[in-house]
């Protein structure tokens, strides 16, 4: 399947609640839009569970079509971002009972050096803005462990926070910072011998 690179979004949580008050009151347009400004990112987040794209198109589908049909309860709904993703993943382990990824059970202790991480996070954010790293990284991230990197991309793509993805994945906060140790440490060792080869 050939690789799609989505753009950033950074969508406002208050723009979305309007939304899902609208659609609740039966307002297509607003539905629509909000259909339009998730689709691909839950297409992207499903992919890391599951690599048949019909599927994943089809179960994605199915959110937006039960959110239309079960429309009436959006407004108790606090977090509209978190509970779609939420919804596509159990959708995604109800298709594949039997074969739950392990990494609901996963628990990594924190390496050492937090303070290093930190500053590794800060010089990837800035990298990010020149276009020739950029490139770089694209293909580098490709090389994360795919755990870490699902979660690196909740974080870096889809602008969740770390309690968000926790809550979405069903694992602590801890974890969370484990995987995006894991992915920051990965990107800076790769960073380091590209930049060496130069």
């Amino acid at each position: 399947m050939p690789k799609i690179l989505y753009p950033k979004s950074n969508p406002k949580p208050e723009d979305d609640l309007v939304l899902f008050h609208k659609i609740a009151q039966g307002n297509r347009l607003a539905f629509e839009q909000f259909y339009v400004k998730y689709y691909q990112y839950l297409c992207r987040f499903a992919c890391s569970y599951e690599k048949d794209l019909y599927l994943v198109e089809e179960k994605v589908s199915d959110v937006f079509y039960y959110i239309w049909e079960n429309k009436e309860g959006l407004e108790k709904i606090e977090n509209p971002k978190v509970y779609i993703f939420t919804m596509t993943k159990n959708m995604l382990f109800q298709q594949k009972k039997t074969t739950r990824r392990t990494m609901l059970d996963l628990e990594f202790e924190m390496a050492e050096h937090k303070h290093y991480v930190s500053t590794i996070e800060d010089e990837i954010i800035q990298s990010e803005q020149e276009a020739d790293l950029r490139q770089a990284l694209l293909q580098i991230i490709d090389k994360i462990p795919p755990k870490s990197r699902r979660i690196f991309e909740m974080s870096r793509v889809d602008g969740l926070k770390y309690h968000q993805i926790a809550d979405i994945l069903d694992l602590s906060v801890k974890t969370i910072e484990s995987h995006m140790h894991i992915a920051l440490k990965t990107i800076s060792l790769l960073l380091t011998q590209t930049n060496k080869t130069k």
